[in-house]
């Protein structure tokens, strides 16, 4: 039944959300002409829109509001140790043939390595959070766990805390505040992609005591204005589109 609902999701993520508004003007076209034509003009709208950058930023714009950039200067406002940036896991692997066992999906790494990078400028340690993949059945490798080895064999950096039980965003949010329960923390930078920010700081506001502050700290940003070529169906507005849709019903379900 899982593997049902998520197949019929994927099939309603854009693009291809659009599909039942053009087959349904197709079956309309002699019964209400009218009718037809506007439905298979949203269609179109709605199939560009899920396919272009522009398209996908307008829309990511208008249903999980505008983000900027975290301020550096402001995390050190903070004593080091009264902080901790938080990286959420974007994913694993069991296996990557290419290096012969598992390893993070690149989600995970680009928000791992923004983390890190945060850290060395701020002196704010950092821990990772993020379970054993769903497809896994070994519960030794961990998204945590090859964070921990990806930080300290290709970016010389040692992790704060690893937290590896958690198999999705509140999940993130409740077991991280287990492990910072008890301990002088003010402040949480939370780190993930853009467009997963908003779900994340939900869950995190509502799991941690309401004296803790959670500052967001997006990556992923797009850089202001466009050009032409961001009219053009990409596989960079595919997708953002679809992780899009994907975070939207996410947050609209409460998960």
């Amino acid at each position: 039944m899982n593997d049902l609902i998520h197949a019929v999701a994927a099939l309603l993520l854009p693009p291809t959300g659009a599909f039942p508004l053009l087959l349904l003007a197709w079956w309309l076209r002699h019964r209400r002409r009218w009718l037809s034509g506007a439905l298979f003009a949203t269609g179109l709208i709605a199939v560009w829109i899920g396919s272009t950058e522009l398209g996908a930023l307008w829309l990511q714009d208008r249903l999980l509001g505008p983000q900027q950039a975290v301020q550096v200067e402001r995390l050190k406002d903070v004593p080091p140790k009264e902080t901790m940036i938080v990286v959420l896991g974007g994913g694993a692997r069991k296996l990557m043939p290419e290096y012969g066992g598992a390893q993070l999906k690149a989600l995970s790494i680009e928000r791992l390595r923004y983390g890190i990078w945060l850290s060395r400028q701020t002196g704010i340690p950092l821990m990772f959070t993020g379970g054993t993949p769903r497809d896994s059945s070994d519960e030794r490798m961990t998204e945590a766990a090859l964070a921990e080895r990806t930080a300290a064999q290709e970016f010389g950096f040692t992790l704060a805390a690893k937290e590896d039980r958690a198999t999705d965003t509140r999940e993130n949010a409740e077991f991280t505040a287990e492990l910072l329960r008890g301990q002088p923390i003010r402040r949480v930078v939370l780190v993930t992609h853009d467009v997963h920010m908003r779900r994340s700081l939900r869950a995190f506001r509502e799991a941690l005591p309401p004296e803790v502050e959670v500052v967001p700290a997006p990556l992923g940003l797009a850089l202001p204005g466009f050009e032409w070529r961001d009219l053009l169906p990409s596989q960079e507005g595919i997708s953002r589109a679809r992780y899009l849709g994907y975070e939207w019903l996410g947050y609209v379900g409460g998960h």
